[in-house]
């Protein structure tokens, strides 16, 4: 199968026109998306499965790979690169929870509270699961809402990633494009009785159908295709208190191709060579004899076959003789093409391949070893990912703070979306000594602690170190006034330096006269 990435759904109408609707004319409107929504539903829904499939194992090599001669040695072998590279980027990117940081100078209260209601909800697991989704379908979902009376926990709300092959949003096809509702879709089936038109007899026949739950930013909805068209299920009616969309959708590019997508030739070409390698390896142990002058009938090949040994005779004019035909390919000459493969599809992905190559050699330690490996340049490449999956995040997390702020049980009332970063933790420690002698010479120059502390990236919360340091020393030197202070300090101490050496000329000059004076009375 061949795709290109999943299909976006617009509709011809601007959300502020939608909400302003009666609730009849809204109804009417999104049944009428929807008749034309579902069916580039189905087509993104069929490739995320065949995607999901092929990342689990389930690849081309199965279908598409024919072998003409010898077709009783037809090996298909997965290597399952796809896998391991989404199971690296996702660990690289995602190992290390998002952490929440202020922006601003205000209390950190609010935002220490936030990041233990993401940690109670696992939001680290689900952050992971659906940046997996968007490796492998190009998209992914996170249902947040409020939680149910009845729950106890601690975080007043609840993250969930729906099914990414069920779930849609609909956008509006403005210069916007804002969202105007999300559905996801429940598969049903249910049992019906048919009259066969030979026997005339009536039988089961289990039917199948789907109900889609449409949600709005005020209410949400079940329509049906059960007979057919799309219809309303009626008294599926019920309102959204928060006014945000619960459903948002995460991708890291415009397209939503997926990184299976992308690298999906270079994974079957890989399969392809280790499956004919592996043929060739079978055909030569099970090597075709040839009998050249010499007859042997089925029934005697058989007793080859069994007993591994054959006796034949020659004549006088012509020599008997058996030979096995076999030929391998060069072991050397696949390897380089394997090789060749795996590195182009390291670099298209912006993965890091690992070598081989235990030794260290001069200017292969430390950064240079780093660089060579490709670590540098994936987390250059990663940088674009963490990007857009912040604005998406964003997104999600509006609907966190608009439900804690209305919820009593809650200790989060004032902080906004615009007032938080977050921060991506990959490797903190990468270059420590260097980084660690960067923060030092960016004191030196008086440059306040806060932002130096934002420069090296040593910290996962710069903010909160800032906020530490002022605590321990005090405003001068969280304001890195410190130096100024020995500076003051050092022409204190030369002022005291100069005065006591003026005393000490006076002193002697005083010495002095006095010597004199007293030579003068002796004489």
């Amino acid at each position: 199968m061949k795709t290109y990435g999943r299909s976006v759904l617009y509709a011809n109408v601007t959300e502020e026109q939608l909400l302003a609707m009666s609730l009849e004319e809204q109804d009417k409107t999104i049944i009428e998306i929807m008749n034309t929504a579902t069916q580039l539903h189905e087509k993104n829904k069929e490739e995320c499965q065949y995607l999901i499939d092929f990342k689990n194992g389930i690849q081309d090599i199965y279908v598409e790979k024919q072998k003409l001669t010898r077709p009783e040695i037809d090996n298909k072998t997965v290597e399952n690169w796809a896998y391991a590279l989404i199971d690296f980027k996702k660990c690289f990117l995602l190992g290390k929870p998002i952490q929440y940081t202020q922006v601003n100078d205000g209390s950190s209260d609010e935002i220490a509270m936030l990041n233990k209601y993401c940690k109670y909800e696992d939001k680290k697991t689900k952050d992971m699961d659906i940046y997996e989704d968007i490796l492998t379908c190009g998209r992914g979902f996170r249902y947040t809402n409020s939680d149910e009376p009845k729950e106890e926990d601690e975080a007043p709300f609840e993250l969930i990633n729906p099914e990414v092959e069920y779930t849609e949003i609909v956008y509006s096809s403005g210069i916007r494009h804002e969202q105007l509702f999300s559905f996801i879709e429940t598969p049903m089936q249910y049992v019906d009785k048919e009259q066969d038109l030979e026997t005339g007899e009536y039988k089961e026949v289990i039917k199948y159908y789907s109900e889609y739950t449409i949600y709005l930013r005020n209410r949400k909805f079940v329509v049906t295709n059960k007979i057919g068209s799309i219809t309303k299920v009626e008294g599926s009616d019920q309102l959204i208190a928060l006014n945000e969309h619960v459903i948002t959708e995460y991708y890291i590019n415009k397209a939503r191709i997926s990184l299976i997508e992308i690298g999906k030739d270079l994974f079957n070409d890989i399969n392809y060579l280790e499956s004919l390698d592996k043929d060739d390896m079978e055909q030569f142990v099970n090597a075709i004899m040839v009998f050249t002058n010499a007859e042997v009938d089925e029934e005697a090949l058989g007793e080859i076959k069994e007993l591994g040994a054959v006796s034949i005779s020659s004549t006088e004019n012509r020599e008997a003789h058996v030979d096995l035909l076999q030929q391998r390919l060069k072991a050397g000459d696949t390897q380089v093409y394997y090789t060749r493969l795996l590195t182009s599809l390291h670099q298209i992905l912006g993965i890091p391949m690992a070598t081989d190559n235990g030794s260290v050699t001069s200017g292969d330690t430390g950064k240079a070893k780093l660089t060579g490996q490709g670590y540098t340049t994936a987390g250059i490449r990663i940088e674009g990912d963490e990007n857009m999956f912040d604005m998406c995040d964003r997104k999600c997390l509006k609907t966190i703070l608009a439900i804690c702020s209305n919820s009593s049980k809650s200790e989060i009332k004032e902080l906004k979306a615009s007032e938080i970063e977050s921060k991506f933790s990959r490797d903190t420690t990468d270059n420590l000594l260097i980084k660690t002698q960067g923060l030092l010479n960016l004191y030196s120059c008086d440059i306040p602690r806060e932002v130096a502390n934002t420069v090296v990236n040593l910290f996962n919360d710069p903010n909160s170190v800032s906020r530490e340091q002022e605590k321990l020393f005090g405003k001068q030197v969280a304001n890195n006034k410190i130096n100024q202070g020995k500076v003051e300090e050092l022409e204190t101490n030369e002022d005291k330096t100069v005065t006591t050496n003026v005393n000490d000329i006076t002193d002697q000059q005083n010495n002095e006269v006095q010597d004199t004076l007293e030579v003068d009375e002796q004489s």
